[in-house]
């Protein structure tokens, strides 16, 4: 894969943004906020940083990636596109019956995808458990989680953090989408994470 420079970056998120836009505005569904606060994120992280084959989506030393806050669905989805994974005319099935692209992220229907997600929460613990196969395998590539800040606020999510420290599960990379809402309205004010950092 060729990486991207800050700029090619900048612009694949801004089209990125713009079929995530178009997907949603098809549907008629779905969380707009969640899907373009992780934009830039996941852009990053598939056309700079992760190792991974589209022609070869099976390939065992590709790094993963774990979208725990599956509600932003369409940023990975848009991703995956973009990448090769599938044709980009499949973008405009989000959400409709029989599409590979359901609301949230469905591993055993869309290609390219390394997890399935939607209960918030869980991302993490399933990263755990790629690692630890990973390291059982013998394959040093990255398992990559990105949670909501709203979803920080799940006991899973800590005792998820607790059991990849105990195990030194060094190859997962958590990210969190801190963009500060959540559905039912301010993370601070719903219940606050913070300090995230420290955390």
């Amino acid at each position: 894969m060729i990486k991207q420079s800050t700029d090619e970056l900048r612009e694949t998120s801004r089209r990125m943004r713009i079929e995530i836009l178009k997907m949603l505005n098809r549907a008629a569904s779905g969380h707009t906020g969640g899907s373009l606060s992780a934009t830039d994120i996941i852009a990053a992280l598939y056309f700079r940083v992760m190792n991974h084959d589209a022609r070869n989506p099976s390939w065992p030393e590709r790094d993963r990636f774990v979208l725990s806050k599956g509600h932003g669905a369409p940023a990975l989805y848009t991703a995956l596109a973009f990448s090769g994974y599938f044709d980009k005319s499949e973008l405009a099935t989000l959400r409709q019956v029989g599409s590979v692209l359901q609301g949230h992220p469905d591993m055993r229907k869309t290609r390219g995808a390394d997890a399935s997600s939607g209960s918030l929460g869980q991302g993490l613990s399933i990263a755990n458990g790629l690692a630890l196969g990973l390291r059982l395998d013998g394959n040093g590539a990255n398992v990559y989680v990105m949670l909501g800040d709203g979803e920080l606020q799940e006991g899973q999510v800590w005792e998820a953090a607790m059991s990849a420290a105990h195990y030194r599960l060094g190859k997962i990379i958590a990210i969190v989408d801190k963009n500060g809402l959540q559905i039912d309205g301010e993370v601070r004010k719903v219940m606050g994470v913070e300090p995230v950092a420290q955390k």
